[in-house]
């Protein structure tokens, strides 16, 4: 369900309604004081209780309504979130975080040439930088909470450099959280960015806090690829913990890491998001291969409508709108039962009738409106340079308006993608989406698309 509230300390405005009510309270009894002493001097005995019950009844219908009126307000602010859908996410270029697990058991010496699997490891990843393009590397440290060493940056040498100092001493924290260090290498994504970001794990599997299952489920719901390279070998070795003195029995945790992905990506089939999970040994021939590939793949994909690089994230349906609506509601009926004067079976059918007309209003217009809707959003996203949503946004515009065979609404939508690309410095995916824009497009959207070029 993956329930959720934005801003709880919204909560604190259901306090309002304790001097709110107590002054209703008081209304009522003055009030009531005026009814009786106008009836009593004129005469209206017969009618006194009738009129009692209809007061107490309009007063208590109304308060009622606009307390759950406020309270609707209250949640709206308050941010719930409940159930979850894929919102499609345009990618250019590649992000790359290096995760490395710096424990003391990376110390066993059960690797070629008798090198540990830290050392080996960081051998690994240097080959990975030798033979990856310009991309965006970043690396952080898994021992105790994850750290973030250098965050994303094209420069090789400081990375290298970092590498060849990786030893256990590094950070003095006891334990080993791969979890924590995924989350950290998560968070060091820029939110605003285009790239199609990836992690990856140097680790033999030990952890001691079990989150690493959690932390992988994290970062498919926001579309992260994340490969776990495991160093070492299946044959418990011993080693010394920090101490000097404790001796540790360890191994390269293969089955449980292969257990962990097979069910995170089992659990991304469900959710149909396309986020990868693997384990990959690093003693397997063409493991290297395995990372490097999808690299290359997305630096030489021709960005086209019909081949985009997509990725899915899952995110929280947001409830405010319907809680605005309800509120809405909730303030008119206040006024049909208090200020109309209606009686309660009459108010009923305008209930029903009401409630029939707000539906079939609210369903026609969302339909109605929902292209227009998103090009708003989608542009107020791009002023405020949310490019993964502005994006998201104009591409399913583009996508909706080829079905529909709306080719004006696909050639604005195509320019806008262009506009995204080039705000965010990606010439190459910005001059392939004005070149999509057809010699009998709006001469507005030709105009601006050639002005860009």
């Amino acid at each position: 369900m993956n329930f959720t509230v934005e801003r709880p300390y919204a909560f604190f405005g259901f306090l309002l309604l304790i001097p709110a009510l107590i002054v209703i309270f008081f209304q009522y009894k003055r009030i009531s004081k005026k009814y009786q002493f106008f009836q009593s001097n004129y005469s209206l005995k017969g009618k006194k209780d009738l009129q009692k019950k209809s007061l107490k009844r309009v007063i208590f219908l109304r308060t009622f309504l606009r307390v759950l009126s406020w309270c609707m307000l209250v949640c709206a602010f308050a941010g719930f979130s409940w159930g979850t859908y894929l919102e499609p996410v345009q990618k250019n270029g590649n992000a790359v975080t290096m995760v490395f697990d710096i424990s003391y058991s990376m110390m066993a010496r059960d690797c070629p040439e008798n090198k540990t699997r830290l050392e080996t490891s960081v051998d690994y990843a240097k080959l990975l930088l030798e033979k990856m393009e310009a991309q965006n590397i970043s690396v952080v440290i898994a021992k105790g909470d994850g750290i973030v060493a250098i965050p994303l940056t094209e420069d090789r040498e400081s990375v290298e450099s970092l590498l060849d100092s990786l030893n256990p001493m590094l950070m003095s924290s006891v334990g080993t959280s791969l979890g924590q260090g995924l989350l950290a290498a998560l968070k060091n994504f820029p939110s605003k960015s285009s790239f199609l970001n990836r992690i990856w794990l140097f680790t033999d599997g030990e952890e001691t806090d079990g989150k690493l299952q959690s932390a992988l489920e994290e970062c498919s719901n926001f579309g992260v690829d994340v490969s776990i390279i495991g160093f070492g070998t299946d044959v418990e070795t011993v080693v010394l913990a920090g101490d000097g003195k404790t001796q540790i029995h360890t191994a390269l945790r293969s089955e449980n890491l292969e257990k962990i992905c097979k069910s995170v990506s089992e659990k991304n089939l469900n959710k149909k998001t396309d986020s990868k999970v693997e384990f990959i040994d690093s003693t397997e021939p063409g493991s290297a291969l395995k990372l490097l590939r999808p690299l290359q793949e997305n630096s030489k994909n021709p960005m086209s409508v019909e081949t985009e690089n997509l990725t899915y994230e899952v995110k929280p349906v947001k409830r405010y709108d319907m809680f605005i609506l309800f509120a809405l509601i909730f303030f008119i009926f206040s006024f049909i039962f208090s200020e109309l004067n209606i009686d309660f079976f009459k108010g009923r059918k305008i209930i029903s009738a009401t409630i029939i007309f707000s539906t079939f209003l609210f369903s026609s217009c969302s339909s109605y409106f929902d292209a227009g809707k998103t090009i708003l959003v989608s542009s107020w996203a791009l002023a405020q340079n949310q490019y993964n949503k502005a994006i998201s946004g104009f591409f399913k515009i583009a996508e909706n308006s080829k079905k529909s065979d709306d080719f004006e609404l696909n050639q604005y939508a195509i320019y806008n993608l262009g506009v995204s690309y080039f705000y965010q410095n990606e010439i190459d995916a910005a001059l392939e989406k004005f070149n999509l824009i057809e010699e009998n497009a709006p001469s507005n959207v030709r105009f601006k698309a050639f002005y860009n070029m």
